[in-house]
């Protein structure tokens, strides 16, 4: 893993994040969706396979972290002050933003308003997507700790043996209704535990001393996405499966299933093969390509944050159907969003 590699997969990630969002209208299971025409499977393709999105989101996370320590020695004080200002105030700002405009909270008096602030604050559901930000901000407070958990292979083979048993007796219980006394204990899919294997898969790559690079190595890139074909194939039939079997769409969880654990790991290994092809295939120069790539990145968070109100915004375009609103609506989203980006940029530059 290399810091350009995931720059690439940073805007990647939040251009399929939109297209999640933009296609829920017209997925699978979905207000009571129960066929299948050539639109309503595009979309599920993309809301059901891009779900290794977030995953790898938090997985870049702990690598950056850890990575970062190679240009400056870790500081505890220093790293929590970073930190916090770059996740606390957004995470607030946003949450304020949705809740103001609400009729339960404008009725409601001081007392009743704090409240309900306080809640969405502790719980992350102040919008559809800031349980995100709740997430990165936990594995943050546990940064300190997990950063000195070294990586050999055995810890390695240890922890995802306890990814997929978690994950695991999870969905099982969730689509059988099985080992209730003990799922009883097992909290839903935005929980923390589902979260932290991701991070510390992060916090390695970035220690791993090159061991991830020599595992891909032996095979060719194209193999690799062979196997990830066949983890998405896996993963979209489990989900047809049990959306059809439990008569909903979301009856599982999006997150806390195994197949999205494989889905992960193999697009993982796969973008990692991609660093000689890349060269091979862009015709730009190189100056120009990690330029783009390192713009669409360093702007790949305020577009996360701003883009569900652009989908507000725009919604009267999803007249068109899901086909081209997917894409436009991702489109106007990163537009929106780097020119926000670079306003911002220049205020910080100006004070």
């Amino acid at each position: 893993m290399t810091w350009e590699l995931s720059d690439l997969l940073r805007a990647i990630a939040t251009t399929i994040v939109i297209g999640i969002h933009a296609s829920h209208h017209w997925w699978f299971g979905v207000h009571d969706t129960t066929t299948i025409n050539l639109e309503i499977f595009i979309d599920t393709i993309i809301n059901q396979v891009g779900r290794f999105t977030v995953p790898i989101f938090v997985i870049l996370s702990g690598f950056a972290l850890a990575k970062s320590e190679e240009k400056r020695p870790f500081n505890l004080q220093i790293f929590f002050q970073r930190r916090l200002w770059r996740i606390v105030p957004p995470y607030i700002l946003f949450t304020l933003l949705n809740i103001i405009g609400q009729s339960q909270f404008q009725k409601a008096d001081w007392l009743e308003r704090g409240q309900q602030i306080l809640q969405l604050l502790s719980t992350g559901m102040g919008d559809y997507h800031l349980y995100f930000l709740g997430i990165i901000f936990q594995c943050y407070v546990l940064y300190p700790i997990l950063r000195n958990i070294l990586f050999t292979k055995w810890n390695l083979y240890i922890l995802i043996s306890i990814t997929f048993a978690l994950f695991g007796l999870r969905w099982v219980s969730a689509t059988f209704d099985l080992l209730i006394n003990i799922t009883t204990f097992l909290p839903n899919g935005n929980h923390i535990i589902y979260w932290l294997s991701y991070f510390q898969f992060g916090i390695w790559l970035a220690k791993d001393c090159g061991w991830t690079s020599l595992l891909v190595a032996k095979w060719r890139s194209h193999i690799w996405g062979y196997l990830f074909a066949i983890a998405a194939i896996i993963e979209l039939s489990e989900f047809y499966w049990t959306a059809i079997l439990k008569n909903s769409a979301e009856a599982v969880g999006h997150y806390a299933r195994p197949t999205v654990v494989l889905l992960t790991l193999t697009f993982l290994l796969w973008s990692m093969s991609w660093s000689k092809s890349l060269r091979q295939t862009f015709r730009l120069p190189q100056a120009l390509q990690v330029a783009s790539i390192t713009t669409f990145a360093k702007a790949s968070f305020t577009t996360y944050l701003v883009h569900v109100w652009v989908l507000r915004a725009i919604a009267p375009l999803e007249i068109v159907g899901g086909i081209l609103y997917v894409p436009l609506a991702t489109i106007i989203s990163w537009l929106i969003g780097i020119v926000i980006w670079q306003l911002l940029q220049r205020f910080a530059v100006s004070l």
